[in-house]
């Protein structure tokens, strides 16, 4: 038997139990959300559901929330076009965000040193012309004072990144500037910028269908994660009244929280308590922190037929919180 068998028995059992427990949560959480103790009584020929209350467009299998990083293509802090060399530029590779992912948010994040009175700009160069380009964005900053050493500039580019995906185009070069306020003269990026900007992507990735309730994926994330879990309203005995859907991914949380994932909330608190209290401080466990709600088509007789929408019945993301 291999040594890492019984450590993979007790990590299937724990999440077996997990999503044991998910499931019996959520079967509260729905009646509570209908104002039911118990569920109706048995309905012996399911009704049909009235045109009004058809769904055209929903989403029924639902999906986890994943944050994908884009790095610079290459180290340099120059873009090269046909035309000319662009300085303080640098390149992405959007191939990596596959078309079937739903973007939620797409933000330019870059560290500064804290340099008080001053512009962040940012310029789309085009990929043929480098002399043309197009701002996206401003970022202003004021008095920084003396005791932050490190400004974090987050630029929303989200409706650019969206209309980038929309032509298909898989190379974007972006250029910085940083101007000071009182004259408008450009400082020296390799001075005020600590490290290349880089891109944080959230992303809807629908899951695919499963109809075992128990379905536990397998999955390459260490530490906290979303584990995918399926419930089957048939497999359950609820379809009778659950007319639609037919079930969805709830999902859970499991893993470990090492002091690497604590959040800024936890590191904040930690560092302003006093040795004697800290350890009244409970550490952060693995826990949802994204929600999605679902549109339920339910019959709670044979002619009381209702939609509605219950929400924080999906964890879509995990966080050690």
């Amino acid at each position: 038997m291999s040594p890492l068998f019984p450590i993979f028995l007790a990590l299937l059992t724990t999440a077996t139990a997990a999503a044991g427990l998910s499931l019996e949560r959520h079967k509260r959480q729905l009646l509570g959300a209908l104002n039911l103790s118990t569920r109706p009584p048995l309905i012996r020929q399911p009704p049909l559901i009235p045109y009004s209350l058809t769904s055209h467009s929903s989403d029924i299998y639902g999906g986890v929330m994943e944050q994908i990083t884009v790095e610079t293509q290459t180290e340099s802090w120059s873009c090269i076009t046909p035309d000319t060399i662009v300085t303080d530029c640098f390149q992405y590779s959007l191939a990596q965000i596959e078309h079937q992912v739903v973007i939620k948010s797409a933000s330019l994040i870059l560290h500064s040193q804290a340099t008080s009175n001053v512009t962040v700009m940012v310029f789309e160069v085009d990929e043929l012309f480098g002399d043309e380009r197009r701002v996206l964005d401003r970022f202003e900053i004021g008095d920084v004072g003396i005791s932050r050493g490190v400004v974090q500039v987050k630029f929303d580019l989200t409706a650019q990144f969206l209309d980038w995906m929309r032509r298909s185009q898989t190379v974007k070069m972006l250029k910085i500037e940083i101007l000071s306020s009182a004259n408008y003269s450009s400082l020296r990026l390799s001075d005020a910028m600590l490290s290349a900007p880089h891109f944080e992507i959230s992303v809807f990735r629908a899951n695919e269908y499963s109809s075992s309730s128990s379905s536990i994926s397998d999955s390459n994330c260490a530490g906290c994660c979303v584990v995918p879990f399926y419930v089957n309203f048939t497999e359950i005995g609820w379809n009778d009244w659950i007319l639609s859907p037919p079930g969805f991914y709830a999902n859970f949380c499991s893993g470990q929280c090492s002091s690497v994932d604590f959040d800024e909330t936890y590191q904040f608190m930690k560092a302003a308590l006093k040795d004697e209290t800290l350890r009244m401080l409970p550490e952060p466990t693995c826990a949802p922190n994204y929600y999605g709600s679902v549109d339920f088509v339910v019959a709670l007789g044979p002619r009381d037929i209702r939609r509605t929408r219950v929400h924080g019945m999906r964890a879509l993301s995990c966080s050690c919180t």
